[in-house]
């Protein structure tokens, strides 16, 4: 089978020809950690003023960091990954391209464009420490939406609790993906979330979508078998 990514280096390539859009596709690991942990404290100081308990604030930020994992899974699984055959066209296309020039413009359709610019970018060039987390200007959109349905759904004390819980479980989530392509796990859960997440990346993109858990992996039936190793 052909390798399923193009330089396993901490480089990557061009996505846009305007250079003020390529800028904004750089992000520094901190940026979440700077954006959101602000937020958690917001909604959680929203929700105590509201009138929610200790004990009710907890609970329901249990419950959104929980639901950030389902989210997780469900957004990588079925949005990200999408069709095997416009990923490998999209790679097939990354690769014969010249150094330099931009790739967006050299794909086909939205979908092989969407696909790169979401996640592709991420499988051809998977230790790129500039774009290993979402730029705020994803990030904080789909923030609000997601803030919006909590508060819908929970109630004006309720949905800031929970919300400040499921941007807690994204921000452990970009902070596990990025230190698992870029650090050497100290700890046996460390190390074992990043033999999980590549496999995903060297042996089976169609398993193991899960990168802060591997729960709904196991649930969903996209757990690889213990037994079985990456293949880089």
């Amino acid at each position: 089978m052909a390798r399923r990514y193009i330089s396993n280096r901490d480089e990557s390539v061009r996505i846009f020809a305007s250079d003020r859009l390529e800028r904004f596709t750089y992000v520094h690991p901190i940026v979440p950690h700077l954006v959101f942990w602000p937020v958690v404290a917001v909604c959680l100081v929203l929700a105590l003023g509201r009138g929610a308990s200790g004990s009710e604030v907890a609970a329901a930020g249990l419950i959104g960091a929980a639901l950030w994992t389902l989210t997780e899974y469900v957004i990588h699984r079925f949005v990200l990954h999408t069709s095997e055959q416009v990923e490998d066209r999209v790679r097939d296309v990354v690769r014969a391209l010249p150094s330099g020039t931009p790739v967006l413009s050299a794909l086909r359709g939205w979908r092989e464009k969407f696909y790169f610019l979401a996640h592709g970018v991420h499988h051809d060039f998977p230790n790129d420490s500039r774009r290993l987390v979402l730029p705020p200007g994803a990030s904080i959109p789909l923030a609000i939406a997601f803030y919006g349905l909590f508060a819908l759904v929970a109630g004006s004390a309720m949905g800031p609790a929970a919300f400040a819980g499921f941007v807690t479980g994204y921000i452990v989530y970009d902070t596990i993906h990025f230190a698992v392509h870029h650090f050497r796990p100290r700890t046996a859960i460390g190390r074992y979330l990043k033999k999980l997440h590549y496999r995903h990346h060297y042996d089976d993109a169609r398993k193991d979508f899960g990168v802060s858990t591997p729960v709904w992996d196991v649930a969903f039936g996209t757990h690889t078998p213990a037994g079985r190793r990456p293949r880089a």
